[in-house]
């Protein structure tokens, strides 16, 4: 499978608005295209903060924010408590938008595109080349990519049985959790099914998912027997796996 990059996923152009927006110009935006995040542009270009879904969600306006603070607070960090003051009440997208900005290049893999977006628990990554604002990539793109390589694989044409178990070896080794000695493996006509003795139902799900992953499988048919190695009981795998694959 080829790598992708942030360029093939991305949206371009990208919504954005400039530091001197009203909030109104960038709800009406948001609203508009719609998106959940908009890049603040300086007056050169670059991008100098991002607003997001998040950075509304506390707002007078809707009786949002939280509690008041006591005076002991305000002793304490008074400029943190006029810095969330505005960002509930400020009407400029200055006021109320994240100036932390973590963004990547085109060239980025997707993969550290997503886990960057775990990690940091965000939506959206602002993409920059060369100084300059080409895109966007969220993870509705992402979830966009993963719904075309679905499809491709779904209407993956058939294979030779005997290609297939190799890759189907091959996904089982990279799964790494897999015992293959323990399953008996019989394709017929790009149908698969499994069987054997597996001591954790999560490791027949997992057998079952590397079955399916491969290319040119028209079915899988789970036929793996689980065995409770605490009182020695077998039963059949719930992983349900037993019906070809959707078109």
């Amino acid at each position: 499978m080829t790598a992708l990059h942030v360029r093939d996923v991305m949206t371009s152009p990208v919504a954005s608005v400039p530091l001197s927006a009203r909030m109104e110009q960038a709800l009406g935006l948001m609203l508009e295209q719609p998106v959940g995040s908009l890049p603040v542009l300086g007056t050169d270009g670059s991008v100098v903060g991002i607003l997001t879904e998040g950075d509304l969600l506390a707002r007078v306006e809707l009786g949002t924010t939280g509690p008041k603070p006591g005076w002991v607070q305000y002793l304490a960090d008074p400029g943190r408590l006029a810095e969330t003051y505005v960002r509930e009440h400020g009407r400029r997208v200055a006021d109320v938008m994240s100036r932390m900005v973590v963004t990547v290049a085109p060239e980025t893999g997707i993969d550290q595109a997503a886990a960057l977006m775990t990690r940091l628990r965000i939506r959206s990554l602002p993409v920059i080349e060369a100084g300059r604002l080409v895109g966007i990539v969220t993870r509705t793109d992402l979830l966009r990519a993963l719904q075309a390589a679905l499809r491709r694989a779904a209407a993956a044409p058939p294979r030779d049985d005997a290609a297939i178990g190799v890759d189907l070896e091959a996904a089982f080794a990279e799964a790494g959790v897999i015992p293959a000695g323990n399953i008996a493996v019989s394709i017929e006509d790009g149908a698969i099914t499994l069987r054997g003795l597996l001591a954790d139902e999560r490791v027949c799900r997992a057998a079952c998912a590397a079955a399916e992953s491969v290319p040119g499988v028209r079915s899988v048919h789970d036929r793996l027997t689980r065995i409770d190695m605490s009182t020695g009981q077998r039963a059949r795998s719930s992983a349900g796996i037993d019906a070809g694959r959707a078109a």
